[in-house]
């Protein structure tokens, strides 16, 4: 019978109910639909053949940036994956994966004095730390998917990933010090362990350098290289994979067998060819002005870019942030992200205590690129200064210490 007066509503928390209100028609692995599990408008769930699901966002026009909403949203999406599933394919629709968080409206909850910037930040933190336990908590293998942009908070979701696949069309960043803020999301952890070595982490972290996949490669950011247009066939391969053998180097072996030795191109890489020069300003332990002092002495083509860019950006986050790579060497990727929580709170108030919303200001709002840095230069930013954004939050803070 027809109830053309009643209308079925799926909401985002039945969403598990849906086989039941399924058509008639072909299953795919014994009682699972061939369909879209979750589809909220800002990320999509799919249920592929064999253990495979895949998760999409379905921002394009703001190149996948998270809102607040979208991360709740794919908080209950990765708390409800299917058993079934041991392996979930990240991507984005459009030209990026993520390009980062919606942090002008984080800057307006700051002006405002609201708390949006201490719920942003914590639910944010909270996902990327359950992406990046993924597989030791429930076995499920995640493989991101750079097939285009992947920036600040696309980087929390990917870079604890196992697997990290570079396309062609790859550019990554952590552009956060010429925001006036400090490379996030758990990368105070992942950019000092870096299979090039901490000296080109530091270098990431401080700079906000961009790498194409060439880069991505030699610095250790991704795992594995594949053509994107190989990318629908490695999908339908790994769907082969019986759940019982999953595995990272199972994963690998399809992708190197997908991408047939395919190597991107390197006329634009600059890490490989200026490693000796990397190593030698970035290498041990230096100050940010030892840094800028190397560069300087070096008087290469590549060294006085590197040191335009570094003095372009924040000088307190520069120093905040040298100072967070360095500590986070030594501490689990748990007390890194407890960490960054406590620093990205300290950089949520006004001018001149932190430069977050200057920046913002500079680089999205009024987009005139001349951001007004308080302090104006490295030398001026104190230790003092830069050994405060590392104490305990306030008693009165809204959501308190990360608990993860």
């Amino acid at each position: 019978k027809h109830f053309p007066h009643l209308k079925l509503h799926i909401t985002m928390n039945s969403w598990k109910f849906l086989p039941r209100f399924a058509p008639k028609g072909p299953k795919v692995h014994g009682s699972r639909w061939l369909q879209t599990f979750r589809n909220s408008g800002l990320v999509k769930l799919e249920d592929l053949k064999g253990s495979v699901s895949k998760l999409t966002l379905c921002r394009p026009k703001k190149l996948n940036s998270l809102s607040l909403p979208m991360i709740h949203d794919l908080r209950q999406i990765y708390a409800d994956l299917p058993k079934t599933s041991s392996i979930l394919l990240l991507d984005g629709e459009g030209r990026a994966l993520c390009a980062g968080g919606d942090v002008a409206e984080v800057r307006q909850g700051v002006l405002d004095g609201t708390s949006y910037p201490a719920d942003f930040f914590y639910d944010e933190y909270e996902l990327d730390y359950n992406i990046a336990t993924l597989f030791e908590r429930q076995k499920v293998l995640q493989v991101s998917l750079w097939d285009g942009i992947v920036m600040g908070g696309g980087v929390g979701l990917s870079i604890h990933s196992p697997i990290r696949i570079a396309t062609e069309r790859t550019m990554f960043a952590m552009p956060e010090t010429g925001i006036g803020l400090f490379p996030d999301v758990g990368a105070t952890w992942a950019l000092t362990r870096l299979k090039a070595g901490a000296h080109v982490g530091l270098l990431l972290g401080l700079s906000g350098e961009r790498l194409g996949p060439a880069d991505c490669m030699f610095s250790g950011v991704a795992t594995h290289y594949c053509p994107s247009e190989k990318l629908p066939l490695l999908e339908e391969k790994l769907q082969s994979i019986g759940s019982m053998d999953i595995s990272v180097e199972r994963v690998s072996a399809f992708i190197e067998e997908v991408a047939a030795g395919a190597q991107p191109a390197d006329e634009k890489a600059h890490l490989a060819t200026n490693e000796a020069a990397i190593q030698h300003c970035f290498g041990g332990t230096p100050s940010a002005e030892e840094i800028c002092g190397r560069l300087k002495g070096m008087n290469s083509g590549w060294s006085e870019k590197m040191l335009k860019t570094l003095m372009s950006k924040s000088p307190l986050s520069v120093k905040v942030s040298l100072e967070a790579l360095r500590r986070h060497q030594e501490v689990t990727l748990r007390d890194a992200f407890i960490a960054e929580y406590r620093l990205s709170q300290w950089f949520m108030r006004k001018p001149p205590l932190s430069d977050f919303c200057e920046g913002i200001r500079a680089v999205l709002v009024d987009k005139d690129q001349a951001p007004k840095w308080q302090p104006s230069s490295l030398e001026e930013v104190t230790q003092e200064q830069v050994q405060q954004f590392f104490t305990e939050l306030p008693a009165g803070h809204h959501r308190g210490d990360l608990k993860i």
